[in-house]
This record gives C-alpha cells, sequence and structure tokens, in this order.
C-alpha cells in the first residue's frame, strides 16, 4: 500500500493520540504486538473488561473507541499458550530433519527442507497421541512408528496410515488447515465471518485449556525445537519462524478472551485474511476487501501492529 499508514504520523500515544472515537480504523496484523495496540484504543480510552452473571468476561465501552477491522496474512490470531505442562514422555529428537538428512547445498525451504521438518512434527504430535491416549488410537507406537517413518510426510500412504491408526478427524494433525485456518472459506457476508471467529476463538481456548490435546503441547515444543535447530544456517526460513510463533509462541489465554469480548461488544470487527487495501477517492480514505467475504469496508485510518510496535520501543 502506497498511502501514509497512521503509526507514520502519530506517536505511539495511541490512547490520547490515535484516531478518535468511532472513527473505522484497519488494524493489520493480529500477531504478538496486537494486545499491545489493541489496549490503549480500548481500555486506554476509559473502557473495562469486566464479567457478567454467568462469569463471562465482556466488555464495557466508554464510547471514546474507534471501529476497530482486524485483519492479517492467516486472518487469525495466534494461538493462546497451552495452559498445561507435559505429563507424558517428550518425543524422541529429530530424525528425519536432523542435520545429516538435510541437503548440503542451497535447497528450496518448501519444496526439500519443509517436508523434513513436518514429518518431524508429524512423529512428535503422533508419537505423544498414542503413547499418552491409546484409547484414542488404534495402534501402538512400535507398529506405528517404523510404518510412518518409510514413508514420505504428505504421501497417500501416509495419510491412509494416520487414517488407519487415529478414527477421530480431530485427532489428526493437520497442518495446511492449521497454518491457512480460513483457507477455502468464503462467508456470504461479514456476520457470518464474525460467528465462525467467535466459534474458532471459544474452540481455541478449550482445547489449549485441555490436556487430553496434549499432542498439540508435543507439536509446539517440536516447532520451537526445528525452528532454532535450523537458526544461523543456509534453511533457516523466516516462514518457519512466523508459523512457529503462530502455533507455538502465542498469547496468554485471557488476551483472547479479551479479543472475543472486544468482538462481542462491536468495538473489534474481523476481516479475515489476504485483505487488499486501496485508496479510495477522498484523502485518508481506504478501501479493504477480503477473500472470506465479499464486499469492502471503508476507513479513515490503518494500523500496523509491528509498525506501531516498533515505535514504541523507539520511544522507551
Amino acid at each position: 500500500m502506497n498511502a501514509v499508514t497512521v503509526a507514520d504520523r502519530l506517536m505511539p500515544d495511541l490512547t490520547a493520540g490515535g484516531p478518535p472515537a468511532g472513527l473505522p480504523v484497519l488494524v493489520r496484523g493480529m500477531g504478538p504486538g496486537l494486545a499491545g495496540v489493541l489496549a490503549p484504543l480500548t481500555e486506554g480510552r476509559g473502557g473495562r473488561f469486566s464479567r457478567d452473571r454467568r462469569g463471562e468476561v465482556v466488555y464495557l465501552p466508554s464510547g471514546g473507541e474507534p471501529v476497530l477491522y482486524l485483519g492479517s496474512a492467516r486472518g487469525v490470531p495466534c494461538h493462546a499458550a497451552i495452559a498445561y505442562r507435559p505429563s507424558g514422555a517428550l518425543a524422541p529428537e529429530p530424525r528425519f530433519a536432523a542435520p545429516e538428512a538435510l541437503p548440503r547445498g542451497p535447497a528450496h525451504f518448501r519444496r526439500e527442507v519443509w517436508p523434513l521438518v513436518a514429518k518431524d512434527l508429524g512423529y512428535a504430535y503422533y508419537h505423544d497421541l498414542i503413547t499418552a491416549h491409546p484409547g484414542r488410537v488404534r495402534t501402538t507406537w512400535e507398529d506405528f512408528a517404523p510404518a510412518y517413518a518409510a514413508e514420505e510426510w504428505g504421501s497417500r500412504a501416509v495419510r491412509a496410515l494416520i487414517r488407519r491408526a487415529v478414527p477421530r478427524f480431530a485427532d489428526r494433525l493437520d497442518l495446511d488447515r492449521l497454518d491457512r485456518p480460513l483457507a477455502g472459506i468464503r462467508f456470504g457476508d461479514r456476520a457470518g465471518l464474525q460467528r465462525w471467529m467467535r466459534g474458532y476463538l471459544h474452540a481455541d481456548l478449550a482445547r489449549r485449556a485441555d490436556p487430553s490435546f496434549s499432542a498439540d503441547l508435543a507439536l509446539a515444543r517440536a516447532l520451537r525445537r526445528a525452528r532454532d535447530g535450523l537458526a544461523g544456517t543456509r534453511h533457516a526460513d523466516p516462514w518457519l519462524d512466523g508459523l512457529t510463533r503462530f502455533l507455538a509462541e502465542g498469547p496468554p489465554a485471557a488476551e483472547l478472551v479479551e479479543l472475543g469480548a472486544l468482538a462481542a461488544a462491536g468495538i473489534v470487527v474481523f476481516l479475515g485474511g489476504d485483505l487488499q487495501v486501496r485508496p479510495h477517492g477522498r484523502e485518508e480514505v481506504w478501501r479493504v476487501s477480503g477473500s472470506a467475504w465479499p464486499g469492502a469496508v471503508e476507513v479513515h485510518a490503518v494500523l500496523d501492529t509491528r509498525d506501531i510496535v516498533d515505535k514504541q520501543e523507539e520511544y522507551r
């Protein structure tokens, strides 16, 4: 986008110097910096979080908040931090993406390196699922591990192996869907996306607090290990860094609870991913469209969470 963003024009004190009340604002990026941008525009404007009669967190607006349209490349916030500790045996060390197994020269990460990393991630995930939750599978680790090791990640044979071994779809690892949960989904209107997002946040919070899904914790640990193992090598890749932050280094659950409360109060509106942002006629007006819903919305300011966080660091 060629337009100058609000972050380039404002001091980082969004509480007093940011967009005025009621102004439609696009907030790009739902990564680690999101809460630091939302807080001064909501609680910093006099709003507050409380609990209703059922004990659920709600947001009580002050009337001083802008309307915050949220979007990002993936269209969803980072997964909540896992709220429990590992209880079973740790997965074996990486074997498929071990240094000696990686290409010796320059390689295309997604074609040549990622399949090896993904196979290690699956190895860690299914090791935990099978050994810690044997009642949810139709195999033993002793039978599964050699059959899994013999096949390429993503191949028809390994998919068939997993279907036979893991009867519940919710227990199977789908890295593509985890990476892009909105891929291929299109709603008839933005309201449909809001309902989907509320369900997505609720399901994520429930799963991240439930140790019966401890395979997710094994996956997170394996992702961090893979990312750190490749750091500083020719095979390090920014996409893997981003995936690790998204799946394994997310915010405390409380931040996502509050995000859901802001959405329920109408302060936050989700726009999904793959956003197109174009200047529109009048000065400082942009039209924003997305792949998950028809039409477009007009905003009068654009905030990039990464820019804001960087500028806040400069002023400390």
